[in-house]
Order: C-alpha cells, then sequence, then structure tokens
C-alpha cells in the first residue's frame, strides 16, 4: 500500500500544469506528468520507460529541442528557461520553455530533471505587440523626421521674406539720416528684422545638429580649443574672459564637434550672463569610473530656481534678446552620447555646469546615466543568448545584442556602434544596454564592433 507521502508526490506530479519528466543516469524516464504527454503531443501514460531517444523528433523544427534534451541528459548540461520551437506530430507548432536539472551525489549524476513550459500564447502575443511596437517607432522616427523638415523648410519660407526686410529698411534708415528725419521707424523694423533672422538660424541649427561620428578624443585639447573660441567671442562683446582650468589627462570616444559646440554654447552662456567686463570662468575635468565629469563654473547671476526646469527648453531664455537654444544644444549633443547635463547653482552667486560622459556611448547606457539604475552583466547577456539557443562567445557585446534582438523577433537597436534609442518596450534588454567588451573578456574594450 503506498505511503501518504506517495500519494502527495503522485497527486503533485499529476496536477503540475507544467511538463515534468525525470529520467535516471541512464537517460530511461522514470517519472512523467500527464501534462508533458500532452505538450509534446504523445500519449500521457506512455512517456515512463521510454529511453530519452524516442523523444527526439527528425523535423528541423525541432532541433533546438532536440539539442537541449541532448545537452541534459547526455552531457548533464543544466540550463533555465530556454526557448525553443517544437513540432507537435499532429503538425501543430508550440513554443516552449525548458528547464533542466542535473543532481549528484558524491560527483555522480544521479538523474535529470526536465520542466517544460508552454510559452506559445505569449510568445505569439509578443510577436503581435512587436509588430505593433516596430509600426509605432517607424512612425515616431517619420515624426521627428518630418518635423526637422518642417523646421528647416518654414525656416528658409521666413528668412528670405525677412533678409528682404531688414535690407529695405537698412535703405530706409540711410536715407532718413541723409535728409536729418528721424530714424525711429526703420530703426525698430531693421532691428526686429534681425531679430526674426537670429531666430531663424537658431532653428536650422538646432534642427541640422547631426548624429554622433565617434573617434578618439582628447578632452584637454578639446576643451582648450573650445575656451580660445570664447576669447575671441568676448573680444567681439568689448569684454575680457579669465577661465582657470583643471583638467585631468582623459580621452574618451565620442564626436568631437559636437561636444566642442556644447561646450562652447555653455561657455558663451557664462560670457554673456556674467555681467562684469572681465568674465571669470573656471572650467575642471576629472575621471569617475567608466566616465568622467566636466563641469564649467561662471560668476554670473544665476539661475532663480523656479526657472531651473524651463533652462533647456527650446527658445526659453531671460534675455531681452536672444534666440535661448544655446542650452538646448548643448543638452542635445550631450545626449547623443548617452550623457547627462544638469545646472547646479553656486553659493555666492553663479552657476555650474555639470557634464557626465563616458568612456564610449554604450557606457553611459550601461551605469547610472539619466534613466537611472541601468545596466547588464555580461554573463546575463550569455544567459540570454543560451535561452535562444544562440553562441555568442567571442562576439563583441553590440553584436551579441544584436543577435539576441533579432533572436527575440526586434529589430537590432545598435547601428554602427552607436545605440538609438528605439523605444521597443518588450524588447530582452528594454533600456538597459551593456559595455562594448568582449563576452569572453570583460576587460578589453571594442568601439563599433572592431577590436
Amino acid at each position: 500500500m503506498p505511503s501518504v507521502r506517495q500519494i502527495l508526490v503522485h497527486n503533485v506530479i499529476k496536477t503540475l500544469p507544467v511538463g515534468l519528466v525525470v529520467f535516471d543516469p541512464h537517460g530511461v524516464v522514470l517519472v512523467a506528468s500527464p501534462s508533458a504527454g500532452v505538450l509534446l503531443g504523445l500519449p500521457p501514460d506512455g512517456l515512463e520507460g521510454k529511453d530519452w531517444r524516442e523523444l527526439i523528433r527528425p523535423e528541423p523544427a525541432n532541433e533546438q529541442f532536440n539539442r537541449n534534451l541532448t545537452e541534459a541528459v547526455e552531457h548533464g548540461r543544466a540550463f533555465r528557461h530556454c526557448l525553443t520551437d517544437y513540432l507537435r506530430p499532429d503538425g501543430e507548432p508550440r513554443r516552449f520553455s525548458m528547464i533542466a536539472s542535473c543532481p549528484e551525489n558524491g560527483g555522480k549524476r544521479v538523474g535529470v530533471t526536465l520542466l517544460i513550459d508552454d510559452v506559445t500564447a505569449l510568445y505569439r502575443s509578443r510577436e503581435r505587440e512587436n509588430i505593433v511596437l516596430r509600426e509605432k517607432n517607424r512612425l515616431q522616427c517619420d515624426m521627428i523626421e518630418s518635423l526637422n523638415n518642417l523646421a528647416l523648410s518654414v525656416a528658409h519660407q521666413i528668412r528670405n521674406p525677412a533678409a528682404a526686410i531688414g535690407g529695405f529698411a537698412l535703405k530706409l534708415l540711410r536715407d532718413h539720416k541723409e535728409r536729418h528725419l528721424s530714424t525711429e521707424h526703420p530703426d525698430i523694423i531693421y532691428q526686429e528684422a534681425r531679430r526674426l533672422e537670429e531666430l531663424v538660424a537658431a532653428v536650422v541649427r538646432l534642427a541640422t545638429l547631426p548624429h554622433p561620428r565617434l573617434t578618439a578624443v582628447r578632452l584637454p585639447a578639446l576643451i582648450g580649443e573650445a575656451v580660445a573660441r570664447a576669447e575671441r567671442e568676448a573680444e567681439s562683446l568689448h569684454k575680457g574672459l579669465e577661465c582657470s582650468l583643471a583638467l585631468e589627462d582623459v580621452e574618451i570616444v565620442a564626436d568631437a564637434a559636437l561636444l566642442g559646440q556644447a561646450l562652447q554654447e555653455v561657455l558663451s552662456n557664462a560670457l554673456e550672463f556674467s555681467g562684469h567686463d572681465v568674465a571669470r570662468v573656471a572650467v575642471a575635468l576629472v575621471r569617475r569610473d567608466h566616465g568622467v565629469v566636466l563641469t564649467v563654473t561662471d560668476d554670473g547671476s544665476g539661475v532663480r530656481p523656479d526657472l531651473l526646469p524651463f533652462v533647456f527648453d527650446p527658445f526659453f531664455t531671460t534675455k531681452a534678446r536672444g534666440a535661448g537654444i544655446g542650452l538646448t544644444i548643448a543638452r542635445k549633443a550631450v545626449l547623443e552620447h548617452n550623457g547627462d547635463i544638469e545646472l547646479q547653482p553656486v553659493s555666492g552667486g553663479g552657476l555650474a555646469v555639470v557634464m557626465r560622459l563616458f568612456d564610449t556611448p554604450e557606457d553611459g547606457l550601461g551605469r547610472e546615466a539619466f534613466y537611472g539604475p541601468l545596466g547588464l552583466d555580461v554573463r546575463e547577456l550569455k544567459s540570454k543568448a543560451r535561452e535562444l539557443g544562440l553562441d555568442v562567445s567571442g562576439l563583441t557585446t553590440i553584436d551579441a545584442v544584436r543577435a539576441i534582438q533579432q533572436g527575440e523577433g526586434f529589430a537590432p537597436c545598435f547601428a554602427w556602434g552607436v545605440h538609438d534609442r528605439c523605444g521597443q518596450a518588450l524588447c530582452a534588454f528594454r533600456r538597459e544596454c551593456v559595455k562594448t567588451t568582449r563576452i569572453s573578456d570583460t576587460s578589453s574594450f571594442t568601439y563599433g564592433g572592431g577590436a
């Protein structure tokens, strides 16, 4: 008569919603739940006593299932949540998640436990959502591109009339001066036409900001060039510029032109808001882990706390004149490198612009950047690959991510070594990404998929 323990164990196995198959050390099925037979399309009571090879089916669609079964039973290799396709004998395709454990006793394998979960409905639902998401992403990209084109087109249409108004206003202004007439009204027209042209130029600058072209950049040299340009700008404004530098010798992978433009906008902002004949600016560059912190501190009037949330918005300015896109361009350039930029009030007056950049743009996605805690361990990456039956050994992380995303049914989010924040919400990585390191060697860096 069976014991209470045996009755309970048998009842648990019988009512399991997932397929359970237990093999002895020789690969013979000791125990199989009824659900296992249903999932595999085999008689529920006909699995026990079968050799594991009898579960292998020759159809090409079952190749991954057969490989998983062989790895577990013949080689004693455990795995978790490995996704695989399965074609049942009745021709119905299914999608399984498989887990295998290979317990040992005294160094000898005592058997294999295999769990099979049917995730077909979930997988098909994800496929439908993926199609919708990809279409949504495509429409968003098209919309952004269309808005840029619209901005450029409008700017072009406005620039020509503004130039004509300014030209005729200037001619009228000169005529009035020659005739000793009042120049007040022609001067207003001329100044407003110039202001309109400045706004148009600002729109063009913002809409045509290029995508990063990555190279090795020595930041001290880049900062030195930006400071030299700022000194020339100060002369044109009939001001002086005293710039103190405290720079560590740092080299990162970035777009020198974009970062130079961001720094130039920050320095120009410091000059305009200085309020002194000689603007005093301090630039500090220090290394922090896998990145750098670049701080530009000025002696201006600072920004009121209630205005801080809006300073990076396009066309927001507290000046009587000006387009208000300098900090917007700086922020966009920094974000293109997956970095972060913020303003911090300085005690005693002034403002500090703090830019956080990383050794590579991909590093910025794998650490606490502007989106908060992110990151993906390389071991997790290999685990994700195993779940899909992929071998990513020796690949760069970018290439491994591409392979996994394609295996998941997503469009790869990496392009030429630069991550596009694609917004594929159900992607295995979501907003998590990894450093560009070799899978087999987490200490060596590669850029753009090359060693």
